[in-house]
């Protein structure tokens, strides 16, 4: 009486780190950028792997947060704050390369920026020529029983934003 039974499953099979898994085009991607922020070869393969796992694709970048790192087992904070930066780097790359990219990064923000300082929020609008200023631009004037700021172009009074 022998009765036939299925072969055990293998290590890799109950691990879940089968090598068809390892080597999906997920897990190399996820490998090649944590290897970029400076991980050593075998802390990018470990998260390289619970990237993969827990089905994060690297085209997900900008949706990460340090909550989720921690959920899928990244224990170490200087670890979820390099991979983080990846946000910034998968960012500045992908904006030089297509232009679509770049219109997706700017859209939902949309602060008004310095007539001066075009690199700085403006925190005011001068009343009569509509020039938006800065902390810098601004100029203050005393009087009327209080403080007022005035646009340094037109001398006159700015309105906060």
């Amino acid at each position: 009486m022998s009765a036939s039974y299925p072969a055990p499953p293998s290590y890799e099979e109950i691990d879940g780190t089968s090598t068809s898994k390892i080597s999906s085009a997920n897990w190399q991607a996820w490998y090649r950028k944590l290897i970029s922020v400076e991980f050593k070869q075998d802390e990018a393969t470990d998260y390289a792997k619970l990237f993969s796992a827990n089905e994060v694709e690297v085209n997900m970048i900008p949706e990460l947060n340090d909550g989720i790192l921690k959920s899928i087992g990244i224990e170490k904070a200087g670890h979820r704050i390099r991979i983080l930066r990846l946000k910034y780097k998968t960012s500045t790359s992908t904006s030089s390369s297509s232009p679509r990219a770049s219109t997706v990064a700017t859209a939902p923000v949309n602060i008004p920026r310095c007539a001066w300082h075009p690199q700085v929020a403006a925190i005011e609008k001068c009343r009569k020529c509509n020039r938006m200023v800065c902390l810098s631009c601004r100029r203050e004037k005393s009087g009327d029983g209080g403080t007022r700021y005035y646009c340094d172009n037109c001398f006159n009074d700015c309105i906060i934003l």
